[in-house]
């Protein structure tokens, strides 16, 4: 039973696209993109050469005095989200019951690729006595979560997620569940992912659904669009602070926008399949609508799952036109892919982002890379230019591999 309102009061970004919500929201509006060539490392395949790097990172800039040495790219993405999240919502810590406060974090590709070029490189060469007695503790999935807990002394309820595409989704649901039952009064969710080691990059080469670096001049990733070929990774973390309404007011706290309505749900089709009949995201999205106690006739914007894989963007549409029905066709959709590429865990609070700076601008960001519909695709994807619309309710879809879907409904605040 849904007991109490949940908002957002902060927002944290690690992105090549902006350190702040605020700057995030403006690179995002005016069509800037984050995809670019790979850097740092011999790629074998000449074909999958474009990713979106974060370059100027620097934890020990970041967050002076913190402990470094052991902790994996992925779990410093997730400190430094988690960092700025908290200073954006003027959280007062020190003035809070610790045990109020929880941590939910999740990553899907966790230290995979960085545990090869070190743990497991140190062990061929060496043997075991040249793995550290804590390495183990980092590799799990589960130090992103930890590592901010611990930092932050935050001794609420705390799980870690991993759930592919839909991880940042389904923190940010969990969270919001937490305060809903009365289970804890703010929460600290996100999702961090760093794929852009050699073993990692060349799993991705091998997945075939990397798009492959464009020898027609355009950019991409495309989502929607007829020449759409395939996801672009990015690397990064986000956050959000999460608190119950009546938490937020008493603090007289910003408030960014409100958690309406959650769904997750499963296709249970075979790992690599997709249901291209798009049932699965209609199924979730009424969830989501049902979670909130909305008609479709409320949402207006989608904020759109959109990779650019073309099985996913058209069972996605398909979805939508399901999931809404007429409303559909009266309704903006539109994917941020195009400028923050597939970011794996972070994706979550990047559209939670986006969807909080279009309901205080009053416009929603473009899908950039748009040439015209794919076949199948009849929906108003907002090609390559901010729009101007009214926007109180915001629908989002996500989906991974293994079938996950998650949604989540955000409204304007009143």
């Amino acid at each position: 039973m849904k007991n109490r309102r949940v908002v957002i009061t902060g927002i944290g970004v690690v992105s090549a696209l902006g350190r702040t919500c605020g700057e995030f929201g403006e690179r995002l509006f005016a069509g800037e993109t984050v995809i670019g060539p790979l850097q740092g490392w011999k790629i074998a395949d000449p074909r999958y050469t474009i990713g979106g790097q974060i370059t100027d990172f620097d934890i020990a800039r970041e967050m002076p005095g913190v402990e470094t040495k052991r902790l994996m790219r992925y779990t410093q993405f997730a400190m430094v989200a988690a960092d700025r999240a908290i200073h954006d919502a003027a959280l007062p810590l020190s003035q809070i019951d610790p045990a109020r406060i929880g941590t939910s974090f999740g990553t899907a590709a966790g230290s995979i690729g960085e545990a090869v070029q070190t743990d497991v490189r140190r062990y061929l060469a060496r043997g075991d006595r040249a793995i550290g007695p804590a390495a183990w503790v980092e590799l799990t999935p589960c130090a992103c979560s930890t590592h901010v807990a611990i930092h932050y002394s935050l001794r609420g309820p705390i799980t870690t997620h991993s759930s592919g595409c839909v991880t940042g989704i389904d923190t940010i649901a969990w969270g919001t569940q937490q305060i809903r039952w009365g289970l804890a009064d703010a929460m600290v969710v996100g999702g961090t992912d760093a794929p852009f080691f050699p073993f990692m990059w060349a799993m991705m080469c091998r997945s075939g659904i990397l798009a492959p670096a464009p020898e027609d001049g355009k950019r991409i990733p495309r989502p929607f669009s007829y020449d759409h070929n395939g996801i672009v990774l990015v690397e990064g973390g986000s956050a959000l602070i999460l608190e119950s309404e009546e938490h937020a007011r008493l603090r007289r706290a910003r408030i960014y926008a409100e958690v309406s309505g959650v769904a997750n749900t499963e296709e249970a089709l075979p790992i690599t399949n997709l249901d291209q009949t798009g049932q699965a995201f209609a199924h979730t999205m009424r969830k989501a609508l049902d979670d909130a106690g909305l008609p479709s006739t409320e949402i207006d914007w989608v904020l759109a799952h959109g990779t650019g894989l073309p099985v996913a963007d058209l069972a996605e549409s398909r979805g939508i036109e399901a999931g809404l029905g007429r409303h559909a066709f009266h309704t903006p959709v539109s994917s941020i892919r195009g400028a923050v590429g597939q970011s794996f865990a972070s994706g979550g609070a990047y559209q939670v982002a986006a969807a909080c700076m279009a309901i205080r601008h009053q416009r929603v960001p473009p899908t950039l890379n748009f040439s015209g519909p794919a076949e199948g695709c009849r929906l108003d994807y907002v090609p390559n230019i901010a729009r101007t619309t009214r926007v109180r309710r915001v629908l989002i879809n996500a989906a991974g591999v293994g079938g996950t879907h998650g949604g989540l409904v955000i409204s304007a605040y009143a």
